[in-house]
């Protein structure tokens, strides 16, 4: 507890304006927005992210949080990371890159990832393209949705969180290494991909980082801490170069949060906790 409390000290802290939390999920790993529905990942009732158990599966809420099918997508393994290309969601499930209708629901691409076994974090490039991480292989990977095929875009040391935009890739690190990738030494870097893949490190803090998102000049990180309830979201400014921490409860497990850019709201996903917490943001 001394590392957060430390960075309250020292860090600027931002508010929500209000909150809701919805309980009864699995190892929420991930969420993400699609007009006015609320997907989930469930990694299952244990949280085994590797283990091959078909007891993870996505639920599907509205945006305030009532939930329409819990087991809206059934018989993953250990889904995680999520993104939407026109009506496919596209889920990473340990070596496994799936994508789902979203009318239907039927799995319409699949592609494994050889020697891989914790394909984590999804964002989305363009129609055609996604990236990927892989913590235990500490790589990036680009996707060609149409061909259904991969490569290594980047080595990123426990590759976690990403979010695309504009030609740069905002990656978290879950940890310093994949023998301590709960160390609490986790960076946030952006990746700019018109320069070479040239890494830039943002902010000072360390961490035990997931999640990553971005609106306007600001990018949030989640932040497991070191303990079951130290879970935090941090916000680094990319233009005052400032670090804050927005106030909130302490999370148990904060992972791969979406932050829906319309709405103004942010959806928290508590993988330790079983519970979705959604903040307004001031």
């Amino acid at each position: 507890m001394k590392k957060i409390a430390l960075s309250l000290i020292t860090t600027a802290i931002l508010g929500f304006a209000s909150t809701l939390t919805i309980e009864g999920f699995s190892s929420p790993e991930s969420t993400i927005v699609n007009k006015s529905d609320l997907y989930v990942s469930n990694v299952g009732k244990e949280l085994k992210p590797t283990l091959k158990d078909a007891d993870g599966f996505i639920s599907k809420l509205d945006v305030n949080g009532k939930i329409k099918e819990l087991h809206f997508i059934d018989g993953l393994d250990a889904p995680k990371g999520m993104g939407i290309v026109g009506n496919t969601l596209f889920v990473t499930d340990i070596d496994t890159l799936r994508g789902f209708d979203l009318k239907t629901k039927k799995e319409v691409f699949n592609v494994v990832f050889e020697g891989v076994n914790f394909l984590n974090d999804i964002t989305v490039k363009d129609s055609n393209t996604l990236f990927i991480s892989a913590s235990d292989t500490s790589a990036i990977y680009e996707v060609d949705i149409s061909k259904k095929s991969y490569k290594k875009l980047i080595d990123f040391t426990v590759a976690n969180g990403l979010f695309y935009e504009n030609g740069i890739l905002y990656a978290a690190q879950l940890g310093s290494s994949t023998q301590n990738m709960f160390d609490g030494k986790g960076k946030l870097y952006q990746i700019d991909l018109k320069n070479n893949n040239k890494l830039t490190q943002l902010g000072t803090f360390e961490g035990v980082l997931d999640g990553v998102d971005k609106v306007g000049n600001k990018v949030y990180v989640s932040d497991w801490g070191n303990a079951e309830k130290t879970g935090i979201i941090r916000v680094y400014d990319l233009k005052t170069k400032e670090e804050s921490i927005l106030k909130a409860e302490l999370f148990m497990g904060a992972a791969d949060f979406w932050i829906d850019k319309k709405s103004k709201k942010i959806f928290i996903p508590q993988m330790i906790g079983n519970k979705v917490s959604i903040y307004d943001l001031k």
